[in-house]
């Protein structure tokens, strides 16, 4: 069993959309790196281009920035890197919430408000994110239903070795908070 690349696509795109429903039209990424030719980030990419082509935008060279996906400090430089740039977006779609986190921190330490000058959210919907301030908004993650086909998979895989590897898509919730309540003025 893998991680299903339509639902990473999907979940990123959702993400995008959501600011793009409040109103924001300059929306950076950060996480983007490239494992592998199959990889979770590489799909989230897709998702976030698409969902900002799907609005008529075209995305905005330098505002997709790689970083480790769990790392506080990574989120924190990238988001650091955005607000230097010739070209601060209005949002920041966060392939985790860690890196939404860290770039929460570096919004607040140039000064900008969250989410009335930049809207974040993440990916994961870790405990943190519940009460950071402002609050994180995230892509939720069915992870009862990842577990579950884990388990059946893995018994599937002890009695057919040599079955094919599966695809799966799971759920996923995105869930506002004070992190983007905030329309672009």
């Amino acid at each position: 069993m893998r991680p299903g690349r339509r639902g990473h696509r999907r979940g990123a795109e959702d993400a995008t959309t959501h600011l793009l429903r409040t109103g924001r039209r300059r929306i950076a990424a950060i996480g983007a790196y490239h494992p592998g030719p199959a990889g979770a980030p590489q799909a989230g990419t897709v998702g976030y281009h698409r969902a900002l082509r799907g609005a008529g935008l075209t995305p905005v060279p330098g505002h997709l920035l790689p970083a480790r996906p769990h790392r506080r400090a990574d989120g924190y430089r990238a988001a650091r890197d955005l607000f230097a740039g010739p070209d601060r977006p209005d949002a920041i779609f966060c392939f985790s919430d860690p890196l939404a986190i860290g770039a929460m921190r570096a919004a607040f330490d140039v000064g900008l408000r969250v989410p009335a000058d930049v809207a974040v959210i993440g990916v994961g919907d870790i405990e943190e994110g519940r009460y950071s301030r402002p609050t994180l908004s995230t892509v939720a993650v069915d992870t009862g239903f990842l577990a579950r086909e884990a388990v059946a998979r893995l018994t599937a895989r002890i009695g057919q070795p040599d079955a094919a590897i599966a695809e799966v898509v799971a759920p996923h919730t995105v869930l506002p908070r004070e992190s983007t309540d905030v329309p672009a003025r």
